[in-house]
């Protein structure tokens, strides 16, 4: 089983998601918990993807939805950080096309 790290924090009226470790079919429950969290609290969401080392399909698809529940209450999900590989997983996916996609939080965070 996969070790999943998550902590959800706001800054101003957005939130921020640090997400470190894998995001797989053992821990896309705690994921997707963390990120319905994230949005009972903030319609602007970054996802700090620094730390993620995996996401698989499960992770994507939890990803998408919360994207979807978004952006219907007039917000965004900008991610951040993320690693090579991760993007090159998002790219073959066709998630890079989806969602927008910056080099640190601060840049996330003046993309809304």
């Amino acid at each position: 089983m996969a070790d999943l790290n998550i902590t959800v924090s706001m800054d101003g009226a957005v939130g921020i998601i640090a997400v470190k470790g894998s995001v797989d079919a053992h821990t896309v429950g705690e994921f997707d918990k963390k990120l319905k969290e994230a949005l009972s609290k903030a319609k602007n969401i970054v996802i700090e993807m620094s730390g993620l080392d995996y996401i698989a399909t499960a992770g994507l698809g939890a990803l998408m939805a919360s994207f979807n529940e978004v952006k219907k209450a007039g917000g965004n999900i900008v991610l951040a950080g993320m690693s090579d590989k991760v993007r090159k997983v998002f790219d073959t996916m066709g998630f890079s096309k989806v969602f927008k996609i910056v080099g640190s939080v601060a840049e996330a965070k003046s993309a809304f």
